[in-house]
This record gives C-alpha cells, sequence and structure tokens, in this order.
C-alpha cells in the first residue's frame, strides 16, 4: 500500500474537446468572411485553418510545419488524434464533420476543400476581373472629357480594351471593327458608356 501510494498512476491522455466557437472567431463569422471571398481566397483561409489546428494537435509550434499536400498519417496522426482533429474543426467551423474525415481526406489541402464544399456549397462566383475599375472610370467620366484630345485617346484605349474582349471586332476583314468604330467615333459620353455596357455585357 505504501509502495502504491508513491507511483504515480501513467497519464491517459484523451481526445481533447471541442474549442469554444464563440467571438469573432466562431464559426459564424467564419462563415460570413468565407461568402465574401473569392474561391481562391477562401480555399487559403480554410487550409490556414486545417494547418494550425493540426499543428496544435501534433504539438508543432505553428502550421508551417504541416505541409498542405502531405497526408497527415504520415506525419504522426493515429486514430484517436484524427478524431480530436475533427473535434477541433467542427467547433471551428459549426459543421458536423465524420470521425472518418481524415481517412477519407488524408491531407490538409483535402479537407479544407472538404469544408469548402460544405461550408459554401453555393457560393456565387466572384465579379468579373476589371468591373471594379470600369465602374471608377464612369465616375471619373461624370462630368465629360473637355478635350477632344484626351477623349480621342480614352477612345482609343477603350476600343483596343474592347478587341482583347471581343475577338470579332478585330477581324481581319475589319467589317465588326469598323462597325464598332464608326459608332464609338462622335458618341457623348453617355452614349460611349452604353455603348460598353452593351458590348461587354454589363448591362
Amino acid at each position: 500500500a505504501l509502495l502504491r501510494g508513491l507511483v504515480r498512476p501513467a497519464a491517459r491522455r484523451t481526445v481533447a474537446g471541442p474549442a469554444t466557437g464563440t467571438g469573432p472567431d466562431g464559426p459564424e463569422a467564419l462563415k460570413q468572411r468565407l461568402g465574401s471571398l473569392d474561391e481562391t481566397r477562401r480555399g487559403r483561409v480554410l487550409l490556414d485553418l486545417v494547418r494550425t489546428h493540426a499543428a496544435l494537435v501534433l504539438g508543432h509550434s505553428g502550421p508551417a510545419e504541416v505541409e498542405p499536400g502531405r497526408g497527415l498519417l504520415e506525419v504522426g496522426f493515429d486514430s484517436l488524434t484524427a478524431v480530436e482533429l475533427r473535434n477541433r474543426l467542427r467547433a471551428a467551423t459549426g459543421h458536423p464533420l465524420p470521425a472518418t474525415l481524415l481517412f477519407d481526406h488524408p491531407t490538409p489541402s483535402a479537407i479544407a476543400a472538404h469544408l469548402a464544399a460544405e461550408l459554401v456549397p453555393d457560393a456565387a462566383p466572384g465579379p468579373a476581373p476589371g468591373l471594379a475599375e470600369l465602374d471608377r472610370l464612369e465616375g471619373a467620366l461624370d462630368g465629360g472629357v473637355d478635350d477632344p484630345a484626351d477623349r480621342e485617346r480614352l477612345a482609343g484605349r477603350l476600343r483596343e480594351l474592347l478587341g482583347r474582349l471581343d475577338p470579332a471586332a478585330t477581324e481581319a476583314d475589319g467589317t465588326a471593327a469598323g462597325s464598332l468604330e464608326d459608332r464609338m467615333d462622335g458618341a457623348s459620353d453617355d452614349e460611349l458608356f452604353d455603348l460598353i455596357d452593351n458590348e461587354l455585357g454589363l448591362s
């Protein structure tokens, strides 16, 4: 009895409980943030999330030590730590995840892709590149362009950009391009932007 009192029982490892999901870093805040991002940045945020929690489970100093494309079972995860990672990600995302998550999606990249599909299944595509810049250009031209030379330079640049977007406008016979140029030449600012909207399908 005396010896038994002197010997401490071996510590038994248990699966960590879910992390707190409230506050600015909680699941709802995460979902709102993901919904405002394009596909590339959404994937990056989720990959960072997975790598961060995987590093914590493995006792690493930071997520940089967890390679995105390397199988987690290859770097020290077992069935117990796999469940711990699942629990952490479930708490962080507020989304139910299977106990077999790591086995179904063995790498951090695969888990992040799965989370993206689950958390934002019908995410709308991001705005087409250039639309914000066109909005700013339209605002800059609200007062009109008084100098004919400036107006001609601007119209020339716009014709060039339209040609890149619509190859038919720059065909060898020049018919489509000539028709477009004829319509743009002499157009007022309002007519010019109406033409841009129609040609680019922005209206």
